[in-house]
């Protein structure tokens, strides 16, 4: 068979589609390409969690249609903390949900079928301490007899111990006194407690009520002014994921990918416009403007799937080994199902799993 003839008008055309095409804005391109896969369900319910940390890419997307750009009919089930999410999802009532890292490995501490498939932030820079208004510290051992509110189960005491390391602090001298998030700054601006150990927004509520920052899991403020840490250094490692039903994963690609592209799609707004992103998450999380800048401005928002994710999942999983939330240490090759991501855009996953 000879070569085939292409006549001038159709090589004319089809440089004009092209052209068309890369004239067109960027959501409308991804919104054409999602449409040439064909969704297995179009609509999708999202559990997310009502906070910069784990809902940023889900409110902006939710806001901006992002979701409908790629063809998804998404429904947002707001939660006001991770521990429902982990609720939702383990009871199979929600298949896509946001958490940290630490959702991930109590699925994966009990063996559910439940997988990371893209990072949201990292979201160390949001935990932190802050002592009661009118506390004063010469030493950080001078928190030695002083009682401290937490809340059980999360992470954030693991910024006092390893300050204890650090400052040669004798814990057990230390009071640790277990109450919900909004009760422990009410408690702390009582001085009931001399001190929260929390996350972002409480973390910013106690200080405008008179309260003193003393340390997030990457700045120490003990001498009054910040003190950035290293990397290997850092009080608390944690990312906040977006993960999903392995019975998805598997038979639901094209549906996931299109949520991914949408993700990506918010993640890119708060890198060019952080206004307009802000605007967003305003309304759909309904946190204070003031409050929400200073939040959004201590995580660090990448989709990427890194060896410092990585790392965070390891310091969850030694945590919650020790405090027997879960029965076996949990790896990354465990939870981590990277392969969507990766088709979406390779350079957005450079960790690989051992072997």
């Amino acid at each position: 068979m000879g070569p085939r003839h292409i006549s001038r008008r159709r090589v004319v055309k089809r440089a004009a589609s092209a052209l068309a095409l890369a004239a067109l804005p960027r959501q409308f391109i991804s919104s054409s390409a999602s449409a040439a896969e064909a969704l297995e369900e179009k609509s999708i319910e999202i559990a997310a969690v009502r906070d910069p940390q784990l809902g940023a890419q889900i409110a902006i997307a939710n806001q901006y249609g992002y979701f409908k750009d790629e063809g998804l009919d998404a429904t947002v089930h707001w939660n006001q903390s991770g521990a429902d999410v982990i609720t939702e999802m383990a009871g199979g009532s929600q298949y896509i949900g946001t958490h940290g890292v630490f959702g991930a490995v109590v699925f994966g501490g009990q063996d559910l079928p439940i997988k990371i498939i893209t990072a949201l932030a990292d979201i160390a820079g949001t935990q932190g301490f802050v002592l009661s208004p009118g506390v004063k510290l010469a030493n950080p051992r001078e928190l030695e007899g002083k009682k401290l509110a937490f809340t059980e189960g999360n992470s954030q005491v693991l910024i006092l111990a390893k300050m204890a390391k650090m400052f040669n602090i004798d814990t057990t001298k230390i009071t640790m006194v277990n109450m919900n998030p909004a009760e422990g700054v009410v408690a702390a601006s009582k001085s009931d407690v001399q001190g929260l150990l929390g996350w972002q927004p409480n973390l910013y509520r106690l200080t405008q009520l008179g309260g003193t920052l003393y340390a997030t899991g990457t700045t120490l403020y003990v001498s009054g002014r910040p003190e950035p840490l290293p990397m290997s250094d850092q009080l608390q490692y944690n990312h906040s994921v977006l993960m999903a039903a392995k019975s998805w994963i598997d038979g639901k690609p094209n549906t996931l990918r299109a949520v991914l592209r949408a993700v990506r799609t918010a993640t890119a707004l708060l890198a060019s416009d952080r206004p307009k992103a802000l605007a967003a998450m305003q309304q759909q999380l309904r946190i204070d403007p003031d409050a929400l800048t200073v939040m959004a401005d201590a995580n660090k928002y990448a989709m990427d799937i890194t060896d410092a994710v990585a790392a965070s999942l390891k310091f969850q999983s030694d945590w919650a080994l020790e405090i027997k939330r879960i029965p076996k240490p949990v790896t990354p090759e465990e939870v981590f199902a990277p392969q969507l991501l990766r088709e979406i855009d390779p350079h957005l996953v450079t960790w690989t799993p051992r072997t």
